[in-house]
């Protein structure tokens, strides 16, 4: 569980972030029950110093198989009449019945010459959305905004890089699955979720030195930390394992998704990938994912370039992506 808060002030905004682990038993289905992802809502304001009933303006991020981020095109229209539109149309783009889906919308350009609109949807189905709200309801809280991982993704990024107008290719890599998100100008908006995560890379250290799965990921945690302890070889076992994992699973995915944006649009030349999620905190990660994809690869940090308030309660920063861009949608 990750919190990022922004409070206005004079000058800069002051930022708050904490993260903390689900600390009690899952469902059956494996994920978090309400209560757990209650408590971990509660413990991540505290360690950040934020008072939960004082919060205004609360983003939630939303992420999983179900939730769909598209750009389409429309016949040209008036935009009163789009929403109606996509009632029809949906049924053409999303891989699961629009009845059962909260659908949202934004038009991102009229061409009166070519006779089109381009809408980004953004859907999940009702079901998913219920769950993901049930824990803020226990905690008396309601959500301001319900934003699908991918955007506040693009979100973080786009900030970050001010007045910067080129291409922002970010690879997030969650625990469970991955976001692969490319936002230019003037060029179709991509997302694309990878079944691809930490917890893989977790698995091959695990199986290559034949151990459990919890004194894996123990040691990941260790070498992605401010201060490991211990020399982070990439010569060693365990990061050789996480190579091979990128090399067999992770960079292939990566390359079949630009190809098929190749179909949509052009790619930006030189191509350039920003890494973030926990992951991106292993020593090096970077440097070997550009070369086993052969284009540069860096780290993107939100909490570089804010001072020492948003490090006084956390450690790293890359896996700050997601919350850092849901904070900036009420900032």
């Amino acid at each position: 569980m990750k919190l990022f808060a922004l409070q206005p002030g004079v000058g800069a905004a002051r930022v708050m972030a904490a993260e903390v682990p689900y600390a009690v038993p899952a469902t059956t289905d494996g994920a978090p029950t309400p209560e757990a992802v209650a408590q971990a809502i509660s413990a991540c304001a505290a360690r950040a110093g934020v008072s939960l009933r004082a919060m205004r303006g609360i983003t939630v991020g939303i992420s999983g198989a179900d939730v769909i981020v598209k750009q389409i095109q429309l016949p040209l229209m008036d935009e009163a009449e789009v929403g109606q539109a996509l009632r029809f149309e949906a049924r053409k783009h999303l891989p699961f019945d629009p009845q059962a889906m909260v659908i949202d919308y934004q038009v991102l350009g009229r061409y009166l010459s070519e006779r089109r609109v381009d809408v980004l949807i953004a859907a999940v189905s009702r079901e998913h959305l219920e769950r993901h709200l049930a824990p803020l309801a226990r905690l008396d809280l309601a959500a301001d905004i319900v934003d699908a991982a991918p955007l506040a993704l693009t979100n973080a990024v786009a900030q970050a890089a001010g007045g910067d107008r080129g291409a922002q290719l970010l690879l997030d890599i969650g625990y469970d699955a991955s976001y692969l998100t490319l936002y230019q100008r003037s060029e179709p908006y991509f997302a694309r979720r990878l079944d691809f995560g930490g917890r893989h890379l977790t698995q091959a250290i695990a199986t290559h030195l034949q151990i459990p799965f919890e004194e894996a990921e123990e040691w990941k945690l260790a070498a992605g930390s401010d201060e490991p302890g211990f020399r982070v070889d990439w010569a060693g076992r365990e990061l050789h394992a996480v190579h091979e994992a990128l090399e067999d699973e992770l960079v292939d995915e990566v390359r079949r998704s630009l190809a098929f944006y190749r179909t949509l649009g052009h790619l930006p030349d030189p191509l350039q990938l920003q890494l973030s999620g926990g992951t991106a905190r292993l020593p090096g990660i970077a440097e070997q994912l550009g070369s086993l994809l052969e284009f540069p690869v860096s780290v993107f940090d939100p909490l570089a370039d804010l001072g020492g308030a948003a490090r006084a309660h956390v450690e790293g920063g890359p896996q700050f992506a997601q919350a850092s861009g849901l904070a900036l949608r009420k900032s």
